[in-house]
C-alpha cells in the first residue's frame, strides 16, 4: 500500500453540500478498491495563480489517503468527469 494526498479545486460558486459529494465521492473510490482515508478536508477558497476556465478562484481540499497503485488512475478518471472539479492532483508521499 502506497502513501497518497489529493489536492483538489472545487468551482467557487460550489456550496458546502457540492463539496461534501465530492468529498464522498472520493472516498468511495478509494475504500472502493481496498484503501483507506486518513484525513480529508476543505483548506478555503482561494484566489488562483491563474485563471482556469472562466473561474479566478477556487476552493481548496485533500485528501489524504493509503492505498494500491491503481486507485490514483481511477480518481483521476471520475475527477475528470465531474463538472464540479476545475483541477485536480494525485501526490503519492514518501514512505
Amino acid at each position: 500500500m502506497n502513501k497518497y494526498d489529493l489536492v483538489s479545486i472545487v468551482r467557487p460558486t460550489a456550496d458546502d453540500t457540492i463539496v461534501e459529494s465530492i468529498h464522498k465521492t472520493i472516498s468511495d473510490v478509494i475504500l472502493k478498491l481496498n484503501g483507506t482515508v486518513s484525513d480529508q478536508g476543505v483548506w478555503q477558497k482561494r484566489k488562483l495563480a491563474y485563471e482556469i476556465g472562466k473561474f479566478k478562484e477556487g476552493i481548496y481540499s485533500i485528501t489524504t489517503f493509503e492505498s494500491p497503485s491503481n486507485v490514483p488512475a481511477e480518481l483521476d478518471r471520475v475527477l475528470k468527469i465531474s463538472d464540479d472539479v476545475i483541477r485536480h492532483k494525485v501526490l503519492k508521499m514518501e514512505s
